[in-house]
């Protein structure tokens, strides 16, 4: 069945109409989601959010707006991720907490402990300048920086323009230097 008959035939009610729609596109939504959250069970969670808030939206879904029907798909994806991820900011920050202190106390494998002391407080400053971004910069950040992404991807991913990632990226880059910056200077490590 043609996808602009499913959208149709879902609006009336047709929940196999719907089925069709989400067996053509879940696996695409999946990946995004998982790209943001980089952890199956709750890209999964925002996977059935994302059908679901679409399944109530539909029926003020206009392709005629020229945003056809996967993009919509993309940008309820999208925004229930970063919900996901203001959600679970103060879990993930307690989890780093708890990794630093695992980290604290486990052994070095470095020779020269005030090395791995001096490494270990880096990570710990670069990831708090990290938790202090927005969740879209830090996606962002993450997706181009770690994940190596370009530019026209994370876009893609994102649905967004090209030009509106440069910006949260740039953005994201800015404030980094700034926190860190002031890091460097009080503590007189040269990164």
């Amino acid at each position: 069945m043609e996808e602009q008959a499913c959208i149709r035939l879902a609006r009336e009610g047709d929940t196999e109409a719907f089925r069709a729609l989400f067996e053509g596109h879940r696996e695409r939504v999946f990946s995004l989601a998982y790209h943001y959250l980089k952890n199956q069970a709750d890209a999964e969670d925002v996977m059935q959010e994302t059908f679901i808030k679409a399944y109530h939206g539909l029926p003020g879904y206009k392709p005629d707006k020229g945003l056809n029907f996967s993009s919509w798909l993309n940008r309820i994806c999208v925004n229930a991720s970063i919900d996901a991820l203001r959600k679970w900011r103060k879990k993930d920050i307690q989890s780093l907490e708890n990794e630093e202190v695992s980290k604290l106390s486990a052994p070095s494998h470095s020779s020269n402990p005030e090395t791995s002391a001096r490494n270990r407080e880096i990570r710990e400053k670069v990831d708090q300048a990290l938790n202090k971004l927005s969740p879209k910069q830090r996606m962002i950040f993450t997706m181009r920086h770690y994940q190596e992404y370009s530019i026209r991807e994370i876009a893609e991913y994102m649905d967004a323009t090209e030009g509106s990632i440069k910006k949260h990226l740039f953005r994201a880059v800015e404030t980094l230097k700034r926190r860190l910056r002031r890091f460097v200077m009080e503590d007189g490590y040269g990164l």
